[in-house]
């Protein structure tokens, strides 16, 4: 095994713990992991559950963590138990077109609004199916008639929706999420087999899986980072903050070994602007922060808010020849879906290789009009990429050949910031498709998601980061705050000794 280096003093208080249940808020590249290895080597007499927040996770940590320790994901957990008996009609996901059928409508939004309560219910820590768990509803405001009864429609489809998915009988099919919510209903006793639970990236788990955890009599340790929280869209929930955590122990995180002085910078004007009031002090090797990348660095990482922002500049890289490295592999960035969407858009289905597109839809005309009333993510990104931009399948074939699968043959590596998380880079280039989250017209909750994901972009520069319009604005914006908090706290002082000097 690899030698792990001595604990810092923050480090310490985590590797010695000794008491029942534990919150470590860690801020990026402060060495989490690293902490949580050591702590499983100070306790090889414990029967240790390491829940990892996903299969890479997961595989990352088997290599790290000793014998006594099980790395699971809380699906795999589920599986085991529930899971496997459903395995003939696994589904990656529910399709609108299932749900229509299944209801007997052609009102897609109807279908979406069924789908949507169906996902919030699943990820929910909920006992049974609520109106709360329709997306679309306002709990504080008084409903007319006409709302209320769409309202029981659409909880009425989900219940069916969801009788038809656990019946192991029905040849509906089901999804991943289904016999995980059903291992949360069950409420296992996890205390029976395992002594303690390192729950990692707590920050972004969903109610479902926290409830899993926090129910068990054993020694809990949860580990996370709130500023690094960046799926509450998909109904993930900040368990760090969980009332049943209220008395629990706290202890920190603070010192980054990925970056030095000048990315903390960044990285803290971040944290500030969200209220953090306890810094971030980078102590990796040295680092600068510019506008742009020089042209002489090599390899770098170019991370974006959008799909279709990294898209653009892959296109724009190959086209000069450029080899790049997709985070996640270029198929994850819906490409195959885009040609065929390509070919169904110029009324040409025999050359569509996913014929599901051609039962689904009656023409790209009827695919346009689902979009919009759906406001399906992923729908409308393929359809404003179809429209933007001129012989698309050669473009994919250029992309296609200048892509590789191994990062260091790349000259570009790209990314999403939501799945660069977790990862670094010498140097990191923001890319121009984030949103101002200075805006005043920002929903405040979507305010501090989208704040979130440029402190994990930024933060995954270990030399150099070149920063984009967005986070330049807020460095100006919390420069200038400090300044005039200064002056107000200068000229308080003035007038404290003018007064003194009077009396």
């Amino acid at each position: 095994m690899k030698q792990l280096p001595p604990d810092t003093p923050e480090q310490s208080l985590i590797t010695q713990y000794k008491g029942p249940r534990l919150v470590v808020k860690a801020y990026a590249g402060t060495g989490k992991t690293t902490t949580l290895v050591k702590y499983a080597h100070n306790n090889l007499d414990s029967r240790i559950l390491y829940l990892a927040y996903n299969r890479a996770i997961r595989d990352e940590a088997r290599e790290k963590f000793p014998a006594n320790v099980d790395c699971k994901t809380s699906h795999q957990l589920a599986y085991a138990t529930i899971g496997r008996g459903y395995q003939h009609k696994l589904s990656g996901n529910l399709r609108l077109t299932d749900i229509a059928q299944a209801v007997n409508t052609k009102n897609w939004t109807f279908a979406k609004d069924i789908l949507d309560t169906l996902n919030a219910f699943m990820c929910s820590a909920d006992m049974r199916i609520l109106y709360t768990h329709f997306a679309r509803a306002d709990t504080g405001k008084v409903l007319t008639s006409k709302q209320e009864r769409y309202q029981i429609q659409v909880v009425e489809g989900a219940e069916l929706i969801w009788k038809r998915m656990t019946n192991v009988q029905d040849p509906f099919p089901t999804v991943h999420d289904c016999y995980l919510k059903q291992y949360q209903l069950g409420m296992p006793n996890l205390s029976r087999r395992y002594t303690t639970i390192l729950f990692d990236e707590a920050q972004d788990a969903n109610p479902v899986t926290s409830s899993i955890v926090l129910q068990q009599n054993c020694k809990v340790i949860l580990v996370g980072d709130r500023h690094q929280q960046i799926y509450r869209f998909r109904g993930a929930n900040n368990a760090l903050d969980s009332k049943e955590l209220m008395n629990a122990d706290q202890l920190y995180l603070t010192h980054s070994f990925r970056f030095g002085p000048n990315v903390s910078l960044v990285a803290n004007a971040l944290l500030e602007l969200k209220g953090e009031t306890r810094p971030v002090v980078g102590r990796g090797p040295a680092d600068q922060v510019v506008m742009f990348l020089p042209g002489d660095v090599g390899h770098r990482a170019i991370l974006h808010r959008t799909v279709m922002g990294v898209i653009e500049t892959a296109l724009s890289a190959t086209e000069s020849g450029a080899k790049v490295f997709w985070v996640g592999g270029i198929d994850a960035y819906q490409i195959n879906e885009l040609q065929d969407l390509y070919w169904f858009s110029m009324a040409e289905p025999d050359r569509v290789k996913n014929k599901k597109l051609l039962d689904e839809y009656e023409d790209y005309f009827e695919y346009q009009e689902v979009a919009k009333a759906t406001k399906d993510p992923e729908m409308m990104r393929a359809v404003k990429i179809i429209n933007s931009y001129d012989e698309i399948p050669e473009r994919l074939t250029t992309l296609r050949r200048n892509t590789v699968k191994e990062e260091f043959g790349a000259d570009i590596t790209v990314s999403t910031a939501h799945r660069c998380k977790g990862l670094e880079w010498d140097f990191v280039q923001l890319y121009d498709d984030f949103p101002d989250v200075l805006d005043p017209e920002l929903d405040p909750m979507a305010r501090d998601d989208e704040i979130n994901l440029l402190y994990v972009a930024s933060t995954r520069a270990m030399r150099i980061l070149a920063l984009n319009s967005a986070v330049e604005m807020v460095i100006r914006y919390i420069t200038q705050k400090r300044m005039v908090e200064k002056q107000m706290k200068m000229a308080a002082e003035a007038t404290e000794v003018e007064e003194d000097t009077t009396k």
